[in-house]
């Protein structure tokens, strides 16, 4: 197959598995498709729900229950991020040394117990520690899957893909929104509503674990769903292009990943657009209650805010996919409105409840931002070990800001409508709008340096035909817009 095909990121429609064979990759890509993504997507809403679910327990009597006063509902939001930034990286790095099937079902199974148990919860410790260590079991899935779509999609498959299996967080969401109005309409007094939704979650969420340890298929050589061939012919063009996330630990790519400017713009990103997302989970139920609707009101309102961020993830996805060069693009455009959506919430008077419900749905747009930088990362950063660094680092900045998210809702403000929380929201929308682009600047620079450097036939290099070697050594490489 054509080098500068592989490397710039386009696929043919046929991939060879032995000397004399092909097969349709778009044949393959289907048979994956319907296998791997509904399992990833089913995965990630879980992973979203369970971790939202302090917000749609906290319009009932959660806080009441659990004697939660002054700032300690904003640190049990916090403490699950400290869990995370814990526990992210040595459970991540335990990836190789298990199957990825297995690993992940015995995660999410585990989590969902904790999840079950956190409804015999009765103090601000008890609810602390059971989230600290949902927090820690639950950081495995993103970074995991931002390495198990680059094993098994090219450069130019992995946006939509991405999109697809973060799609899980606004379903998801709308299913426990339904779950929370369903459970606020009970009445059953022996047990809180709060406290059932915890059973109901997190008894669905272990039944979904032990089903992903026997059926997640660790990589493509193993997939029981593909044929010997196809297998093969899967793995074919992920290993050529050096994004499958194969290889062996090197500190030099460590180094390497660490002087690199382009890491710390994903770093940025990951801090800058968990500030508002860590918000929007923890407090958007508190906001809508005090524009002035009922509990129950409450968790049908938040529905349409996650409808819109569907459409916007789909919307993203098959721009930066189908569109060339438009992912750092579709990242920052997806933040005006909600730039737009904060300011509303913050000037429009106290009257205007549904006008402040709808500015608040807008600044749902946003995870647009996460979900395609999950796939700029997976498809321009090369080398097994590079990659996983860069990957855990754009998690520190994740959960450094879904730490810092909460504090910035003061405790004090609530009748005010959390107005520092609100100007932060904006202040971190507006970075969030910039950072892409200089992003963009950065990788553009760096594509026509390599552009004149083979023109004069400069690019020496060795190391193009090593599935290892980093972006940097592979001076064919070429990074995606």
């Amino acid at each position: 197959m054509n080098k500068e095909c592989l490397e710039r990121g386009t696929t043919k429609e046929v991939v060879p598995d032995g000397p004399e064979s092909l097969i349709p990759r778009s044949r393959i890509l289907r048979k994956i498709d319907l296998f791997l993504l509904p399992m990833m997507f089913i995965t990630y809403g879980f992973q979203f729900l369970d971790k939202a679910i302090l917000g749609y327990a906290a319009v009932y009597s959660l806080m009441a229950d659990n004697h939660l006063v002054g700032s300690d509902y904003s640190w049990t939001t916090s403490i699950f991020y400290f869990g995370y930034l814990v526990f992210e990286y040595p459970l991540t790095a335990l990836l190789a040394r298990f199957k990825i099937g297995q690993y992940l079902g015995f995660m999410v199974a585990v989590w969902g117990l904790t999840l079950l148990f956190s409804n015999f919860s009765r103090s601000f410790a008890g609810l602390a520690i059971d989230r600290f260590f949902l927090g820690g079991l639950e950081s495995v899935i993103a970074p995991t899957f931002v390495i198990v779509t680059a094993r098994w999609y090219t450069r130019q498959e992995q946006p939509i893909r991405q999109v697809i299996w973060f799609m899980g967080t606004p379903v998801f969401g709308i299913f426990g929104g339904l779950v929370g109005y369903a459970v606020g309409k009970t009445d059953y007094p022996a047990i809180a509503s709060w406290r059932l939704l915890f059973i109901i979650i997190g008894g669905l969420t272990t039944v979904w674990g032990i089903i992903l340890f026997f059926i997640f298929p660790s990589d493509p050589s193993s997939a029981r769903f593909l044929s010997p061939e196809e297998r093969v012919a899967a793995s074919y063009l992920t290993t050529e292009q050096g994004t499958g996330g194969r290889g062996t630990w090197k500190w030099y790519q460590v180094r390497e990943a660490l002087i690199d400017p382009k890491t710390y713009f994903f770093l940025a990103i990951g801090f800058v657009s968990t500030i508002p997302a860590g918000a929007l989970s923890g407090f958007a139920s508190l906001l809508i209650k005090g524009f002035g609707f009922t509990a129950v009101q409450t968790q049908l309102i938040g529905i349409p805010s996650h409808v819109i961020q569907i459409l916007s993830l789909i919307i993203g996805g098959v721009v930066s996919t189908k569109m060339k060069d438009m992912r750092l693009y579709a990242m920052s455009v997806c933040c005006v409105p909600p730039i737009i959506g904060t300011v509303l919430v913050h000037t429009l008077p106290t009257s205007h409840a549904w006008g402040r419900v709808v500015s608040l749905w807008l600044t749902y747009t946003n995870s647009v931002s996460l979900a395609v930088s999950f796939a700029v990362l997976g498809g321009n950063v090369t080398g097994f070990t590079k990659k996983n660094t860069v990957t855990f680092l754009l998690f520190v900045g994740y959960c450094s800001g879904s730490i810092a998210s909460p504090q910035f809702f003061l405790s004090s403000e609530e009748a005010r409508g959390y107005p520092t929380g609100i100007k932060t929201m904006i202040a971190c929308f507006c970075i969030q709008l910039v950072l892409p682009l200089l992003l963009r600047v950065l990788y553009v620079n760096e594509n026509k340096k390599r552009d004149a450097l083979a023109r004069d036939g400069e690019i020496q290099s060795n190391v193009d035909d090593d599935e290892d070697a980093t972006d940097w050594e592979r001076k064919t490489f070429r990074y995606l817009l």
